[in-house]
C-alpha cells in the first residue's frame, strides 16, 4: 500500500475487472453488480483535481465532495472555485460534503436543513447543479436519521451504504471501502474476493495520494508544504508589497 496515483490506477483497473462502475444516480434498488466512486475532499482541491484527471483517463467518472465550511480550503475562492469547475468539465458529479462534526445530537428536520442550505450554497456559487451529499465524519444517531432528500442523492443510503449500529461492512450486501486516515481499515482493495462482491463503494480521501505515494507522516509533511505555497501565493498576489524574498 503506497498511495501512490500508480497504485490508485492499479485499484481501479483491478476493480473494473469485476465490477461496472457508474454514478450514483444510476443504481437503483435492481441494480446487482456495480461500483460506485466517492471522494471526499478535506483539504486538497488541488490533489482531487489530480485524481479526477487520472480517472478521465481511465475512461471512468465518480463523484468529488467540497465542504463550504472547511478551515484548510475555502470552496468559494476564484482558484478553487475554478477547480471544481474542471473536475466537473472531466466528467465527474460534483457534491456538498457535510460538516457535522460539531453537533452531537440532531435531528432529521434540522439535519435536512443544512444539507439543503449547504447544496444551494455550492450550486449558487458553482454554477453547478449539486445534486448530491456525503457527510464528514457523521455520528451513528446522525447516520440513523436516514436522511431522504427530494431531489438530492445521500451517499449514505441503502443502496450504498450502511447506517445500523449493528452493521458491520463486510456482512452486508454493499461493500464499503474507504481509505480513512490513511488506513483501508474495512480492508484493501487489490486483496478483494470478488467472488464474494457484487456491490461496492469506494471513497477515498484526494489528500492522501501522490506521486510518490508517501506514507502518512511524509504525506501530511507534503501537504503542509503545498498549503504554505499557497498562502504564500495567494497574499502575494492580493498585495503588491510583499517581501519577495519570503515566495517559496
Amino acid at each position: 500500500m503506497t498511495f501512490s496515483y500508480l497504485e490508485y490506477n492499479n485499484i481501479i483497473k483491478h476493480i473494473q475487472q469485476h465490477l461496472d462502475v457508474v454514478d450514483f444516480a444510476d443504481v437503483s434498488d435492481k441494480s446487482d453488480n456495480y461500483c460506485v466512486i466517492r471522494h471526499d475532499v478535506e483539504f486538497s482541491p488541488h490533489r482531487a483535481l489530480e485524481i479526477a484527471k487520472l480517472e478521465n483517463k481511465l475512461g471512468i467518472s465518480s463523484s468529488f465532495y467540497f465542504q463550504i465550511t472547511n478551515n484548510c480550503y475555502n470552496s468559494l475562492s476564484n482558484e478553487n472555485l475554478s477547480i471544481i469547475k474542471q473536475i466537473n468539465k472531466l466528467g465527474h458529479k460534483i457534491g456538498a460534503h457535510i460538516n457535522t462534526s460539531y453537533i452531537e445530537r440532531v435531528n432529521k428536520k434540522e439535519l435536512s436543513d443544512l444539507v439543503i442550505d449547504d447544496v444551494r450554497t455550492l450550486s449558487k456559487y458553482t454554477n453547478i447543479n449539486i445534486d448530491r451529499y456525503s457527510f464528514h465524519r457523521p455520528t451513528i444517531n446522525q447516520l440513523e436519521c436516514y436522511l431522504e432528500i427530494d431531489g438530492l442523492i445521500n451517499a449514505y443510503d441503502k443502496k450504498f451504504f450502511y447506517f445500523c449500529k449493528e452493521s458491520i461492512p463486510n456482512e452486508l450486501p454493499v461493500t464499503y471501502l474507504a481509505d480513512s486516515n490513511h488506513k483501508w481499515k474495512w480492508g484493501y482493495p487489490l486483496k478483494l474476493d470478488f467472488s464474494k462482491i457484487s456491490k461496492l463503494q469506494l471513497n477515498t480521501h484526494p489528500f492522501s495520494w501522490t506521486n510518490y505515494g508517501y506514507g502518512n507522516i511524509n504525506n501530511y509533511k507534503s501537504l503542509i508544504t503545498e498549503k504554505n505555497h499557497e498562502l504564500v501565493n495567494s497574499i502575494n498576489n492580493e498585495i503588491k508589497n510583499f517581501p519577495k524574498e519570503l515566495l517559496l
